[in-house]
């Protein structure tokens, strides 16, 4: 295939962490090379956050090509075209690099010691042999001295004694540094945890002979560039991150890693005029941007970035199939939903139950923002700390910066329907696992599905509702219209058919919910649902019961609500977004968490 300039058609770079790869295969890239500048500015030993799946991988191998001196002589080949070929750095080409990527460390607790051994060992087997004509011993006088080490600290201690005595410098580059640890934390406790993390543990040793190489004149380690998707075992096992700088909120770096809406535009419009795309470049780009994008991690950065992983995925998917992916959601992006499962799940004492943490998921769905300051650090015991929490939420992806507050707090939201989805699957898992509430999902799709095409909606509500009553454990969890709303947004959301919207602005007022048919992917959808929920107290029920007549409070509130979805009805946007579909307009009142009145208005 052959691309508009007549060359070569650049394949899509999914699952491509390697710029090495990129550039010899003719794979798509968007130039990031610009920040080697900036990365030399912010200092020598620098620690760097971003979420699972945004491109941590891909700039550190960028940062290896670079920086390796054995590629001086491909600097031309790995780099013309790119903004570093025509004002490179002084660095460029400067250093052994010494790679570890602890995501291949096994995390089960009886293998993870061994296997963190091993790992280590081999890439200082790799790098002995890749440098060993710059270090002044013969290769294999260096792995018998390797092979009568018996942990990773004492490895990795005569590799840098090695460098010292040759005045080698060398480029320490990190993946993952948390991987391991924070699965044994999700999965074996904070006790087995602990044991690797603190005291005499294994990794807490390794991370201390970094940090003693990375000071004095002659220290090997010249530079330091570590990657994680949260700051919690830094914290553990150093007492806080003393060895260097945290550049995570940074807003020189906040695009760093992501792509702009320009760049992932330009990407669509590449391939829509090499044929391989037929859906006009905007309308990708806007179903796209509400999937994908709007992560900002710096509060005096105004520019938001898209989740580069599911980016490619849209693309990949959409060239094989030729049309728009039927999952929008790459399940490799999903956080391992173990991993925080324990955080809002578990107990003190171990028990599975509904903890405080999980208290400030859902209030993200019922208000649709937390405010709160980011934390830069923080030990695991200290997560029950609400704002260590919410910071937590933030660096995993699902919360970003939408603005600043005037007392310095920081307007946390959900970045896009991506990870909307996520927030209805982790807060259904939870209610199932400790038996508060579960739904027949086989059911409940057959009958949104009747309620999508043919506009049955009573057998949904009525089967949800069935089973709210049905269910003790909800009557401490849910209470007020707040709470019944931003339940029935979980589980209305958990269907892809549409994309649900709480608290929409409408014609001078907020609709509860809207279920907007998701169009672009479900074409066939006929029917469009405006839903205004009211709540009315057990005791005032009674009272209206006992009491009759139109003018009791019930009749009140239906009456108000009919009037409201009228207004809301009459909305030119909502016109617009629901012109393809017939639109329903609900009213529903709950006592407590059952449903006494539904029917449209």
């Amino acid at each position: 295939m052959i691309d508009v300039n007549g060359k070569s058609l650049k394949a899509i770079p999914y699952g491509v962490g390697s710029y090495d790869t990129i550039k010899e295969k003719n794979y798509y890239y968007i130039d990031k090379t610009h920040y080697l500048h900036e990365i030399e500015n912010a200092g020598r030993y620098l620690f760097f956050i971003r979420p699972r799946r945004f491109g941590k991988t891909l700039f550190l191998s960028l940062m290896e090509s670079y920086y390796d001196i054995n590629n001086k002589k491909r600097f031309e080949e790995f780099f013309k075209g790119t903004a570093i070929f025509e004002n490179p750095t002084p660095e460029k080409n400067a250093y052994l690099i010494l790679k570890f990527d602890f995501s291949k460390v096994a995390s089960s607790i009886d293998r993870v010691e061994e296997s963190f051994y091993y790992h280590v060992k081999n890439e200082i087997l790799l790098f002995l042999s890749r440098y060993k004509r710059l270090l002044g011993k013969e290769k294999e006088t260096m792995n018998r001295e390797l092979d009568n080490r018996k942990n990773p600290s004492d490895i990795l201690d005569y590799l840098l004694t090695l460098c010292r005595i040759a005045s080698r410098k060398i480029y320490l580059i990190i993946d993952e540094y948390d991987n391991f640890a924070n699965t044994i934390l999700s999965t074996a406790g904070v006790d087995d945890y602990e044991n690797i993390t603190h005291g005499e543990g294994f990794f807490r040793d390794f991370l201390r002979v970094i940090k003693a190489e990375t000071s004095g004149a002659d220290a090997p380690i010249s530079r330091l560039f570590m990657t994680g998707v949260s700051p919690i075992t830094l914290d553990d096992v150093t007492s806080g991150f003393n060895i260097g700088i945290n550049i995570s909120l940074d807003g020189t770096f906040n695009e760093m890693m992501g792509f702009r809406r320009r760049e992932t535009g330009d990407m669509i419009e590449y391939y829509r005029k090499a044929g391989k795309i037929h859906h006009e470049t905007g309308y990708l780009l806007d179903v796209m941007s509400r999937w994908y994008n709007h992560y900002r991690f710096a509060a005096e950065s105004k520019n938001k970035v898209f989740n580069p992983t599911q980016v490619l995925h849209f693309l990949n998917e959409y060239m094989k199939n030729h049309k728009i992916p039927d999952d929008l959601i790459d399940r490799n992006v999903r956080i391992d939903y173990n991993k925080l499962k324990y955080l809002i799940m578990v107990d003190r004492k171990g028990s599975k139950k509904p903890n405080g943490n999980f208290s400030k998921l859902k209030a993200v769905i019922e208000d649709r923002f937390l405010l709160s300051k980011i934390k830069k650090g923080f030990p695991v015991k200290q997560l029950e700390n609400p704002e260590n929490f919410i910071s937590l939420l933030f660096y995993f992806g699902l919360l970003t910066i939408d603005s600043v507050e005037k007392d310095g707090r920081l307007k946390l939201t959900i970045p896009n329907e991506t990870v909307k989805k996520l927030f209805y699957e982790y807060i259904a898992e939870v209610y199932t696992e400790t038996g508060t509430f579960s739904l027949d999902l086989d059911n409940y799709a057959e009958m949104m599905h009747q309620m999508a095409y043919h506009g049955k909606w009573k057998p949904l509500f009525d089967y949800i509702a069935e089973r709210m009553a049905a269910s003790m454990s909800l009557r401490d969890l849910i209470s007020g219209e707040k709470a019944i709303q931003a339940f029935l947004h979980v589980y209305l959301g958990l269907s892809d058919l549409y994309l649900i919207h709480p608290e929409q602005e409408l014609n001078k007022g907020y609709a509860d919910l809207v279920m907007e048919p998701f169009i672009q992917k479900y074409a066939g959808v006929k029917y469009a649902y405006l839903i205004e929920i009211k709540y009315i107290k057990k005791k005032e029920l009674e009272k209206t019961k006992s009491g009759g007549g139109t003018d009791s409070k019930l009749q009140e509130l239906v009456k108000k609500a009919r009037e409201q979805l009228r207004q809301y009805s009459l909305d030119e946007r909502l016109k617009k977004r629901t012109s393809k579909a017939n639109l329903i307009k609900l009213v529903l009142v709950f006592a407590g968490q059952q449903l006494v009145h539904i029917g449209e208005a």
